[in-house]
């Protein structure tokens, strides 16, 4: 499939040729991705949609390395996955890919700003840097009232943004939303997105979002749609909603 290169006409974030999945064992061993071709630009929004069950989940943890690839290649920023150790593949996923997932994973035990702090904590960083990192990124979203509070002193858009924060607090180079506004009412949802475009979309930066939300689809730069494990069509978005 040809991929054309409008839009922001960027650097390749990602690129994907040939990539086949199977998940389970045996006789219940099943082909989830079918040799998957996907390339995704820095500089953009992509969304990948599609019905449930077409792979659009396995393919983003493929993506990131959290699987791997039965077959084909993924390449980040020009790496090739399958050619890193496991160790060296945690640090690479660690330094340049942030996630953003529908169930937020906040620590309950840990404040708003603890929360964000946890991967530069995780990459060797003092906490009082950390900190101050967390604190400045979160006034940036809105949330500078809210950094002492405990995720259950907050709202669900509020934790959103919270988890959004820790997803982009290391600066990645590309950060991948699963459903990141399944949980939101319209405006939290049209919130968020903003956010994203103006903290996490850059010169050397990409988003991924895979979502069934039809609401923020005005977001996308350009739109993966998948069905049964294969990319069945890509579609430029010529009228994509300023942040």
């Amino acid at each position: 499939m040809s991929y054309p290169r409008e839009v922001g006409a960027g650097p390749m974030a990602i690129s994907c040729r040939g990539v086949v999945k199977e998940l389970g064992s045996g006789e219940t061993r099943t082909r989830v991705l079918h040799g998957i071709d996907l390339d995704v630009f820095a500089g953009e929004m992509t969304f990948l949609v599609g019905p449930s069950g077409c792979g659009k989940t396995t393919l983003i943890s493929t993506i990131t390395g959290i699987l791997a690839a039965d077959g084909g290649r993924v390449e980040l920023f020009g790496t090739n996955l399958s050619e890193l150790s496991r160790a060296a593949l945690t640090r690479f996923r660690g330094t340049n890919v942030g996630i953003l997932l529908q169930q937020f994973h906040l620590f309950p035990a840990l404040t708003a700003t603890e929360n964000v702090a946890v991967p530069m904590l995780a990459q060797g960083q003092r906490a009082t840097y950390a900190d101050s990192c967390a604190i400045a990124l979160l006034k940036g979203l809105g949330l500078s009232a809210h950094s002492a509070k405990y995720p259950s002193q907050l709202s669900v858009g509020e934790q959103q943004r919270v988890a959004l924060a820790r997803a982009l607090i290391h600066e990645p180079r590309l950060v991948i939303c699963d459903e990141p506004t399944a949980a939101l009412d319209a405006a939290s949802g049209h919130t968020v997105m903003q956010l994203l475009r103006r903290f996490a979309v850059g010169p050397g930066r990409a988003v991924v979002v895979v979502t069934h939300d039809d609401r923020i689809l005005p977001f996308a730069d350009r739109i993966a749609h998948m069905s049964d494990g294969r990319i069945t069509r890509i579609q430029i978005n010529s009228s994509r909603e300023a942040a």
